[in-house]
Protein backbone atom coordinates (compact mmCIF):
# COMPACT_ATOMS: atom_id res chain seq x y z
CA UNK A 1 0.00 0.00 0.00
CA UNK A 2 0.91 3.48 -0.62
CA UNK A 3 0.45 6.21 2.20
CA UNK A 4 0.42 9.63 2.79
CA UNK A 5 0.60 9.55 6.73
CA UNK A 6 4.46 9.32 8.42
CA UNK A 7 2.81 7.75 11.63
CA UNK A 8 0.73 5.33 9.16
CA UNK A 9 0.80 2.05 12.19
CA UNK A 10 1.58 -0.26 8.99
CA UNK A 11 4.91 1.67 7.62
CA UNK A 12 6.14 1.95 11.10
CA UNK A 13 5.49 -1.45 12.16
CA UNK A 14 7.42 -2.93 8.76
CA UNK A 15 10.59 -0.72 10.37
CA UNK A 16 10.87 -1.46 13.12
CA UNK A 17 10.74 -5.11 12.16
CA UNK A 18 13.62 -4.43 10.22
CA UNK A 19 16.98 -5.80 11.11
CA UNK A 20 18.69 -4.87 7.88
CA UNK A 21 18.11 -2.40 5.99
CA UNK A 22 19.37 -0.82 2.73
CA UNK A 23 19.02 2.52 1.48
CA UNK A 24 18.94 3.91 -2.20
CA UNK A 25 18.27 6.75 -4.10
CA UNK A 26 17.66 7.57 -7.44
CA UNK A 27 20.40 7.88 -10.95
CA UNK A 28 23.04 10.68 -10.39
CA UNK A 29 22.12 10.91 -6.83
CA UNK A 30 21.71 14.65 -5.53
CA UNK A 31 22.18 16.47 -2.16
CA UNK A 32 18.37 15.02 -1.08
CA UNK A 33 18.72 11.52 -2.10
CA UNK A 34 21.97 11.38 0.01
CA UNK A 35 21.02 13.04 2.76
CA UNK A 36 17.81 11.28 3.64
CA UNK A 37 20.14 8.16 2.89
CA UNK A 38 22.68 9.20 5.70
CA UNK A 39 20.27 10.47 7.78
CA UNK A 40 18.30 7.67 7.78
CA UNK A 41 21.58 4.90 8.14
CA UNK A 42 23.06 6.53 11.36
CA UNK A 43 19.72 6.55 12.85
CA UNK A 44 18.62 3.29 11.96
CA UNK A 45 22.52 2.21 12.99
CA UNK A 46 22.29 3.58 16.45
CA UNK A 47 18.64 1.76 16.94
CA UNK A 48 20.31 -1.30 16.89
CA UNK A 49 19.92 -2.18 12.80
CA UNK A 50 22.24 -3.09 10.57
CA UNK A 51 22.26 -0.53 7.54
CA UNK A 52 24.02 0.14 4.16
CA UNK A 53 23.77 2.27 1.31
CA UNK A 54 24.42 1.50 -2.12
CA UNK A 55 23.26 3.59 -5.34
CA UNK A 56 23.25 2.78 -9.03
CA UNK A 57 25.71 5.32 -9.63
CA UNK A 58 29.04 6.37 -6.98
CA UNK A 59 29.00 9.41 -4.56
CA UNK A 60 29.37 12.67 -6.91
CA UNK A 61 32.64 14.68 -6.53
CA UNK A 62 30.16 17.64 -5.63
CA UNK A 63 28.47 15.69 -2.45
CA UNK A 64 31.54 13.74 -1.10
CA UNK A 65 31.76 16.59 1.80
CA UNK A 66 28.10 14.76 3.17
CA UNK A 67 30.23 11.30 2.98
CA UNK A 68 33.30 11.95 4.95
CA UNK A 69 32.48 8.17 6.45
CA UNK A 70 32.61 6.69 3.46
CA UNK A 71 29.05 5.67 3.86
CA UNK A 72 27.48 5.99 0.31
CA UNK A 73 28.22 2.59 -1.80
CA UNK A 74 27.83 1.94 -5.23
CA UNK A 75 26.52 -1.24 -7.00
CA UNK A 76 29.69 -1.60 -8.85
CA UNK A 77 31.95 -2.00 -6.05
CA UNK A 78 29.39 -2.89 -3.14
CA UNK A 79 26.81 -4.31 -4.45
CA UNK A 80 27.78 -7.61 -1.79
CA UNK A 81 26.49 -5.10 0.99
CA UNK A 82 22.59 -5.87 -0.14
CA UNK A 83 22.68 -9.53 0.90
CA UNK A 84 21.24 -10.38 4.13
CA UNK A 85 19.01 -7.56 3.54
CA UNK A 86 15.24 -7.78 4.68
CA UNK A 87 14.21 -4.28 3.71
CA UNK A 88 14.68 -1.84 1.17
CA UNK A 89 13.56 2.02 1.36
CA UNK A 90 13.83 4.23 -1.69
CA UNK A 91 14.48 7.56 -1.10
CA UNK A 92 13.52 10.83 -3.52
CA UNK A 93 12.32 8.50 -6.24
CA UNK A 94 9.04 7.88 -7.82
CA UNK A 95 9.75 5.27 -10.01
CA UNK A 96 11.48 2.27 -10.21
CA UNK A 97 13.22 2.71 -13.72
CA UNK A 98 15.19 5.85 -11.93
CA UNK A 99 16.49 3.77 -9.02
CA UNK A 100 18.64 1.24 -11.19
CA UNK A 101 20.26 -1.85 -10.32
CA UNK A 102 20.38 -2.15 -6.59
CA UNK A 103 16.13 -2.21 -6.75
CA UNK A 104 16.40 -4.57 -9.52
CA UNK A 105 18.50 -6.87 -6.97
CA UNK A 106 16.79 -6.28 -4.42
CA UNK A 107 13.72 -7.21 -6.04
CA UNK A 108 15.23 -10.26 -7.43
CA UNK A 109 16.36 -11.53 -3.89
CA UNK A 110 12.54 -11.16 -2.70
CA UNK A 111 13.26 -8.10 -0.69
CA UNK A 112 10.15 -5.63 -0.17
CA UNK A 113 11.69 -2.19 -0.97
CA UNK A 114 9.64 1.20 0.11
CA UNK A 115 9.26 4.14 -1.21
CA UNK A 116 10.29 7.16 1.24
CA UNK A 117 9.48 10.06 -1.31
CA UNK A 118 7.81 13.42 -1.45
CA UNK A 119 7.24 13.40 -5.20
CA UNK A 120 3.78 12.08 -6.38
CA UNK A 121 3.81 8.39 -7.85
CA UNK A 122 4.14 7.98 -11.80
CA UNK A 123 1.89 6.10 -13.52
CA UNK A 124 4.31 3.19 -13.88
CA UNK A 125 5.32 2.91 -10.31
CA UNK A 126 4.41 -0.34 -8.59
CA UNK A 127 5.98 0.04 -4.95
CA UNK A 128 4.41 0.60 -1.83
CA UNK A 129 5.32 2.63 1.05
CA UNK A 130 5.70 6.18 2.00
CA UNK A 131 4.44 9.52 -0.51
CA UNK A 132 3.87 12.34 1.51
CA UNK A 133 3.97 15.34 -0.94
CA UNK A 134 3.46 17.84 1.76
CA UNK A 135 6.42 18.12 2.62
CA UNK A 136 9.30 20.09 1.05
CA UNK A 137 11.98 17.35 -0.01
CA UNK A 138 12.71 14.07 1.03
CA UNK A 139 15.27 14.98 4.22
CA UNK A 140 11.62 16.29 5.59
CA UNK A 141 9.82 12.97 4.89
CA UNK A 142 12.75 10.95 6.49
CA UNK A 143 13.43 13.35 9.41
CA UNK A 144 9.64 13.09 10.12
CA UNK A 145 9.44 9.36 9.70
CA UNK A 146 12.73 9.09 12.06
CA UNK A 147 10.89 11.45 14.74
CA UNK A 148 7.99 9.21 14.93
CA UNK A 149 9.76 5.72 15.26
CA UNK A 150 11.52 7.29 17.66
CA UNK A 151 14.79 6.60 16.44
CA UNK A 152 18.01 8.56 17.41
CA UNK A 153 18.72 11.88 15.85
CA UNK A 154 21.81 13.84 17.09
CA UNK A 155 23.99 15.49 15.11
CA UNK A 156 25.68 13.32 13.06
CA UNK A 157 22.00 12.35 11.44
CA UNK A 158 20.89 16.01 11.48
CA UNK A 159 23.30 17.26 9.46
CA UNK A 160 22.47 15.35 6.32
CA UNK A 161 19.06 15.66 6.77
CA UNK A 162 19.33 19.64 7.08
CA UNK A 163 21.82 19.35 3.92
CA UNK A 164 18.52 17.54 2.05
CA UNK A 165 16.02 20.04 3.17
CA UNK A 166 18.25 23.29 2.48
CA UNK A 167 19.15 21.77 -1.32
CA UNK A 168 15.79 20.84 -2.19
CA UNK A 169 14.61 24.29 -1.17
CA UNK A 170 17.01 26.46 -2.47
CA UNK A 171 18.64 27.45 0.86
CA UNK A 172 14.87 27.78 2.31
CA UNK A 173 13.67 29.91 -0.35
CA UNK A 174 11.30 27.14 -1.89
CA UNK A 175 8.37 26.81 1.32
CA UNK A 176 5.07 26.46 0.08
CA UNK A 177 4.25 29.14 2.32
CA UNK A 178 4.26 25.93 5.15
CA UNK A 179 6.13 26.94 8.37
CA UNK A 180 6.56 23.00 9.24
CA UNK A 181 10.04 23.08 7.05
CA UNK A 182 11.58 25.85 9.18
CA UNK A 183 10.53 23.76 12.72
CA UNK A 184 12.32 20.93 11.18
CA UNK A 185 15.24 22.91 10.37
CA UNK A 186 15.42 24.44 13.64
CA UNK A 187 15.13 21.10 15.13
CA UNK A 188 17.50 19.90 13.15
CA UNK A 189 20.48 22.56 13.91
CA UNK A 190 19.43 22.42 17.55
CA UNK A 191 21.69 19.11 17.53
CA UNK A 192 24.56 21.14 17.07
CA UNK A 193 26.05 20.71 14.13
CA UNK A 194 27.88 23.74 11.98
CA UNK A 195 25.41 24.62 9.12
CA UNK A 196 27.71 27.17 7.63
CA UNK A 197 29.94 25.28 6.04
CA UNK A 198 27.28 23.02 4.62
CA UNK A 199 25.65 25.87 2.94
CA UNK A 200 28.58 26.94 1.13
CA UNK A 201 29.60 23.39 0.09
CA UNK A 202 25.68 23.57 -1.16
CA UNK A 203 25.64 27.10 -2.56
CA UNK A 204 28.91 28.91 -2.47
CA UNK A 205 31.74 26.24 -3.97
CA UNK A 206 31.11 26.02 -7.96
CA UNK A 207 33.45 24.10 -9.23
CA UNK A 208 35.41 26.51 -12.12
CA UNK A 209 34.55 24.28 -14.89
CA UNK A 210 30.74 24.51 -13.84
CA UNK A 211 30.91 28.27 -14.16
CA UNK A 212 32.21 27.21 -17.37
CA UNK A 213 28.57 25.23 -18.23
CA UNK A 214 26.83 27.91 -17.16
CA UNK A 215 28.10 30.74 -19.27
CA UNK A 216 27.51 27.93 -21.88
CA UNK A 217 23.93 27.12 -21.25
CA UNK A 218 23.24 31.26 -20.41
CA UNK A 219 24.17 31.68 -23.92
CA UNK A 220 21.34 28.84 -25.61
CA UNK A 221 18.40 31.04 -23.57
CA UNK A 222 15.68 31.77 -25.89
CA UNK A 223 12.29 33.33 -25.04
CA UNK A 224 8.99 33.50 -26.31
CA UNK A 225 7.49 36.46 -28.14
CA UNK A 226 5.74 38.06 -25.12
CA UNK A 227 8.98 37.13 -22.87
CA UNK A 228 6.81 34.40 -20.61
CA UNK A 229 8.62 31.21 -21.10
CA UNK A 230 12.31 31.09 -21.52
CA UNK A 231 14.41 27.59 -22.75
CA UNK A 232 17.37 26.24 -23.49
CA UNK A 233 18.59 23.21 -25.58
CA UNK A 234 22.24 22.02 -24.74
CA UNK A 235 23.74 19.50 -27.48
CA UNK A 236 25.64 16.94 -26.08
CA UNK A 237 28.78 18.29 -27.50
CA UNK A 238 28.12 21.40 -25.69
CA UNK A 239 30.22 20.42 -23.07
CA UNK A 240 31.81 17.36 -23.69
CA UNK A 241 35.35 19.11 -23.43
CA UNK A 242 34.86 19.86 -19.73
CA UNK A 243 35.52 17.67 -16.93
CA UNK A 244 31.75 17.84 -15.08
CA UNK A 245 29.31 15.98 -12.94
CA UNK A 246 26.36 14.91 -15.53
CA UNK A 247 23.78 17.05 -13.62
CA UNK A 248 25.81 20.27 -13.85
CA UNK A 249 23.87 21.31 -17.04
CA UNK A 250 20.63 20.62 -14.42
CA UNK A 251 22.20 23.58 -12.02
CA UNK A 252 21.70 26.15 -14.47
CA UNK A 253 17.76 25.87 -14.29
CA UNK A 254 17.56 28.60 -11.54
CA UNK A 255 19.07 31.04 -14.02
CA UNK A 256 16.29 30.21 -16.67
CA UNK A 257 13.69 30.68 -14.88
CA UNK A 258 15.13 34.33 -12.67
CA UNK A 259 15.00 35.98 -15.71
CA UNK A 260 12.57 39.14 -14.88
CA UNK A 261 8.91 38.02 -16.54
CA UNK A 262 9.58 34.43 -16.87
CA UNK A 263 6.82 32.82 -16.03
CA UNK A 264 8.06 28.92 -17.00
CA UNK A 265 10.85 27.59 -18.16
CA UNK A 266 12.61 24.55 -19.82
CA UNK A 267 15.65 22.66 -19.90
CA UNK A 268 16.16 20.17 -22.45
CA UNK A 269 19.93 18.31 -22.08
CA UNK A 270 21.25 14.94 -23.38
CA UNK A 271 20.80 11.30 -21.94
CA UNK A 272 22.93 8.56 -21.38
CA UNK A 273 21.60 7.26 -24.79
CA UNK A 274 21.59 8.42 -28.05
CA UNK A 275 18.14 9.97 -28.93
CA UNK A 276 17.25 10.76 -24.92
CA UNK A 277 16.72 13.70 -23.79
CA UNK A 278 16.34 14.72 -20.08
CA UNK A 279 13.48 17.65 -19.91
CA UNK A 280 13.29 19.82 -16.45
CA UNK A 281 10.48 22.42 -16.08
CA UNK A 282 10.48 25.30 -13.61
CA UNK A 283 7.66 27.50 -12.89
CA UNK A 284 6.43 30.63 -11.01
CA UNK A 285 3.63 30.64 -8.24
CA UNK A 286 0.06 30.43 -10.10
CA UNK A 287 1.85 28.67 -13.70
CA UNK A 288 1.62 25.07 -13.08
CA UNK A 289 3.70 22.89 -15.45
CA UNK A 290 4.30 19.82 -13.99
CA UNK A 291 1.20 17.75 -15.59
CA UNK A 292 3.38 18.11 -18.72
CA UNK A 293 5.92 16.20 -17.29
CA UNK A 294 3.48 13.91 -16.30
CA UNK A 295 1.66 13.25 -19.54
CA UNK A 296 5.24 12.32 -20.75
CA UNK A 297 5.84 9.79 -18.21
CA UNK A 298 7.50 12.01 -15.90
CA UNK A 299 6.53 13.74 -12.44
CA UNK A 300 7.43 16.17 -9.92
CA UNK A 301 5.81 18.82 -8.70
CA UNK A 302 3.60 21.35 -9.84
CA UNK A 303 6.24 23.63 -10.26
CA UNK A 304 9.17 21.41 -10.64
CA UNK A 305 9.15 18.32 -12.16
CA UNK A 306 11.07 16.40 -14.80
CA UNK A 307 10.70 13.99 -17.85
CA UNK A 308 12.84 11.79 -20.13
CA UNK A 309 11.89 12.09 -23.96
CA UNK A 310 13.15 10.63 -27.23
CA UNK A 311 13.58 11.74 -30.81
CA UNK A 312 14.81 14.51 -32.21
CA UNK A 313 14.77 17.67 -30.22
CA UNK A 314 13.52 20.04 -32.24
CA UNK A 315 10.21 18.57 -32.79
CA UNK A 316 10.01 17.73 -29.12
CA UNK A 317 10.96 21.30 -27.88
CA UNK A 318 8.07 22.92 -30.07
CA UNK A 319 5.69 20.80 -28.40
CA UNK A 320 6.86 21.24 -24.71
CA UNK A 321 7.25 24.92 -25.95
CA UNK A 322 3.88 25.25 -26.60
CA UNK A 323 2.10 23.56 -23.98
CA UNK A 324 4.32 25.59 -21.62
CA UNK A 325 2.89 28.78 -23.38
CA UNK A 326 -0.51 27.72 -23.12
CA UNK A 327 0.03 27.22 -18.85
CA UNK A 328 1.18 30.82 -18.99
CA UNK A 329 -1.38 31.83 -20.85
CA UNK A 330 -4.30 29.63 -18.42
CA UNK A 331 -2.59 31.38 -15.15
CA UNK A 332 -4.39 34.00 -13.16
Amino acid sequence: MLTDQIDDPWLLQRLRAARKIACITHIDPDADGLGSQLGFLRAARASGREAVIVNDDPCPARYRWLDRQGEVGDFDNDAAALQGCDLGLLFDANEEGRAGRPLRALQAAGVPVLLVDHHAVGPRCTLQGLVATRFSSSGEVAFRLLTALGWPIDAGVAEPLYAAISFDTGSFRFLRNDPETLRAAAALLATGFDANPLQEALFASRPFAETLVLARVLGRIERSADGRVAWAVVPPDAVADLDVARDAVGECMPFVIGIEGVQAAALFKPGRAPGEWKLSLRSKAGTPVGHICTERGGGGHAHAAGATLYGEVAPLVVDVIAELQRAVEAAP
